[in-house]
């Protein structure tokens, strides 16, 4: 078990990619932290896997320090932290709310820079830690009608970068996973008669935050991005 006494926190873990990575972290033995608004399905996951549920909104601070305390207290360190919560908005530009922006900005670049803000000093203690963020390939691309989502993504992906400038020579290592369309219920939410088939799956996206988790801290890959039927790394 590549992960044995390692503790991990996952945010979005009640469904979809947050739910795979929990699982597969624990298949290899971390104490899995399990995080979201969800409280049934978050207690659902973490009684499968042996894990511990903390409700969360990742746009309230005060929940995020919470979480991290709830962590710390139980096992006395954080090793992994997966910043995989998420929100979309799907309209254009024209007709999209600054409130349903602002909405999009706060889950999935201003939550996942706190998340990351509160672990941090637990990895500094340690000088060690891996933090793995998964951002999306709407953060290249720029898909229509998801121009809150598109920015927030490239954003963590700028994030990611800074994050290894600051601290990879302190022992921590930051990546970003940008998975093409994946199986989960926010992409059939918006997209109900597109063919499951044809997309990824979140199996596929645990396995590279499981490759990330297990890597030595001599070697570093910055990002990952997951295609259907390919895997691209780049250092």
């Amino acid at each position: 078990m590549q992960l044995k006494d390692k503790v991990a926190i996952v945010t979005g873990a009640g469904r979809g990619i947050g739910k795979a990575i929990a699982e597969a972290f624990a298949k290899e033995g971390a104490a899995v932290v399990c995080s979201a608004r969800s409280v049934g399905e978050i207690n659902a996951v973490a009684s499968e896997i042996g894990g511990l549920a903390v409700p969360c909104d990742v746009a309230d601070e005060a929940d995020i320090r919470r979480m991290i305390d709830a962590t710390t207290d139980a096992y006395g360190r954080i090793d992994i932290l997966v910043n995989n919560a998420g929100a979309v908005a799907r309209l254009p530009v024209h007709e999209l709310p600054a409130e349903d922006w602002d909405h999009v900005l706060n889950v999935n670049l201003r939550g996942l820079f706190l998340c990351t803000k509160y672990a941090l000093p637990s990895m500094l203690d340690q000088a060690s830690g891996c933090i793995i963020n998964i951002s999306s390939g709407a953060g290249v691309v720029g898909p229509r009608n998801r121009s809150a989502y598109a920015a927030s993504k490239h954003g963590v992906m700028g994030f990611t970068k800074t994050l290894v400038a600051e601290y990879l020579y302190q022992g921590i290592r930051s990546h970003v996973i940008l998975p093409d369309a994946t199986v989960s219920q926010m992409r059939s939410e918006g997209f109900p008669d597109e063919d499951p088939d044809s997309l990824i799956q979140a199996e596929d996206i645990a396995d590279a935050a499981v490759f990330l988790a297990t890597q030595p801290a001599t070697a570093h890959t910055m990002e990952i991005r997951v295609s259907q039927g390919l895997r691209t790394r780049t250092k």
